[in-house]
């Protein structure tokens, strides 16, 4: 079963998860990634005649309230309560790596 997945491509799959594993977990992960595709693919041998789709598992109503404004804070008051900030500007730390994805 691991030997669907090559090393290469498990490592591929880590990065785009901006996951760096060691050796000892790539190979766990190929067992692991393996399993997952074999399993997902039976479900494409699902019968699914006469089952409705659904958006949930359980039934729930979205309750939603009016909208309507409150009281805001200030510039001043949102840059005290910043943990940085400088010039007027929150900083916060970067999320995207390089290429922006």
């Amino acid at each position: 079963m691991p030997d669907k997945l090559s090393v290469d491509e498990v490592r591929k799959i880590a990065s785009l998860a901006k996951l760096d594993p060691s050796d000892e977990q790539v190979e766990s992960l190929r067992t692991e990634l393996a399993s997952m595709l074999e399993l997902s693919s039976k479900l494409k041998d699902a019968d699914l005649e006469g089952v409705e789709p659904m958006t949930s598992p359980v039934e729930g109503i979205n309750r939603l309230a009016d909208d309507v404004p409150g009281e805001t804070f200030s510039a001043e008051q949102v840059e005290k309560l910043a943990p940085d900030s400088q010039d007027g500007s929150i900083r916060v730390p970067k999320v995207l790596g390089e290429g922006g994805a």
